[in-house]
């Protein structure tokens, strides 16, 4: 078995945070101590703590294939939504703006603040491109929003051809790439781009905004300059560093993780498509590597979530947006499925096939106990 983390034998829920990564633990433990200093002062050391800084950042932008200067340091979560979507709106004086159905809830909460046109998805949760394209040439917004990948279910968007449209009637498009961990290759076709170091192994706290040198920026904040003026905060240097070192690790190993984790995903979807009361969700290719997303009838999703917990498996349920508690997800509303809930699996990238077959054990003794418990 692999060991994920000391509290459960298997961290099967990476996409909330994978468990730290060694490049990104090496990293931190050979700092040196201006690493902790504030790099916006002249003396030496802090331009020694600056030069981390941008270190770290030259390395993402080299593995994005992009200018250093278009990569940014920003909170993370709901804050760093919120500050993108304003910041690239803000710019802009056509506040219209189009996006999916199964944005994140955040993202979502936050364009209903503008004129909007929302995009209808079929039951994999892919948008409806006819839809979208069709949408994009009547209304011409100022904006356009996609997720490269479903943070629910996993099923990965036609970004190619809305970038292509977009390009072709001068509306950027702003891609959440934020469940993508470094898994995939994102490409090129996006004006701005956000991504969720914590899914790589890096510390939580801080996500990567990329805008391009073409794409318009103003944000919301007072503008001191700094982050690219896009954030006026100082960034924790050790926080940063942690991100490209392991980003550089996952990236330029990232075709044979995801053919692996590919691998094991597909095995656990054939061992768990048998059962009749379990519904696989999300598309079964046009996927990420490492995810899979299912319905489970008649069967109350915390207290199986509980249960797979005291077996030493951690998995997610419910609406990835909603913490505090779970809820129907306004994803699974989105694909047809109702206000049911649903269990998500995001693999570390050290699982290995006996793990899927120990998953599958205490998975379905896990339903037979919680349905024999009342929990439905």
């Amino acid at each position: 078995m692999s060991a994920s983390t000391s509290a459960h034998t298997h961290n099967f829920d990476t996409l909330s945070s994978h468990p730290i990564h060694p490049a990104a633990k090496k990293a931190l433990s050979s700092l040196p101590d201006y690493a902790f200093l504030d790099p916006t002062k002249l003396y030496h050391d802090s331009r020694s703590a600056r030069i981390l800084l941008d270190s770290a950042r030259a390395s993402i932008a080299a593995r994005l294939k992009v200018n250093a200067d278009e990569v940014s340091f920003i909170p993370s979560g709901n804050a760093g939504l919120d500050l993108t979507i304003s910041g690239l709106i803000n710019s802009l004086s056509n506040k219209t703006i189009v996006y999916s159905a199964v944005e994140q809830k955040a993202l979502i909460e936050r364009i209903k603040s503008f004129e909007n046109y929302e995009i209808s998805v079929n039951n994999y949760a892919r948008i409806n491109e006819k839809e979208f394209i069709e949408t994009l040439e009547k209304i011409k917004p100022g904006l356009a929003v996609l997720q490269f990948s479903n943070h629910e279910v996993g099923t990965q968007q036609p970004i190619n051809p809305i970038y292509k449209k977009c390009q072709e009637l001068n509306i950027p498009l702003f891609v959440d790439a934020t469940m993508t961990a470094g898994l995939v290759n994102l490409g090129l076709d996006w004006d701005a781009l956000l991504l969720k170091p914590a899914t790589w192994g890096s510390p939580i706290g801080i996500d990567v905004l990329v805008v391009k040198r073409s794409a318009r920026f103003k944000s919301i904040l007072l503008d001191d300059g700094r982050e690219n003026h896009k954030f006026s905060n100082n960034v924790s240097i050790p926080h940063a560093v942690a991100i490209g070192a392991s980003f550089e690790a996952i990236t330029s190993t990232r075709s044979e993780t995801a053919k692996a984790l590919g691998n094991l995903i597909t095995e656990l979807r054939q061992l768990l498509s048998s059962n009749l009361d379990i519904t696989l969700l999300g598309d079964p290719v046009a996927r990420l590597p490492h995810v899979l997303a299912a319905v489970i009838k008649d069967i109350d999703a915390e207290s199986l979530v509980n249960n797979l917990s005291k077996k030493g498996f951690a998995i997610s349920s419910g609406s990835s947006c909603t913490p505090d508690q779970i809820k129907p997800s306004h994803v699974l509303a989105a694909m047809g499925f109702g206000e049911q809930t649903s269990i998500r699996i995001s693999l570390p990238f050290d699982a290995q096939s006996i793990d899927i077959l120990d998953f599958v054990s205490a998975f379905t003794s896990s339903i037979q106990e919680v349905k024999a418990a009342g929990g439905i």
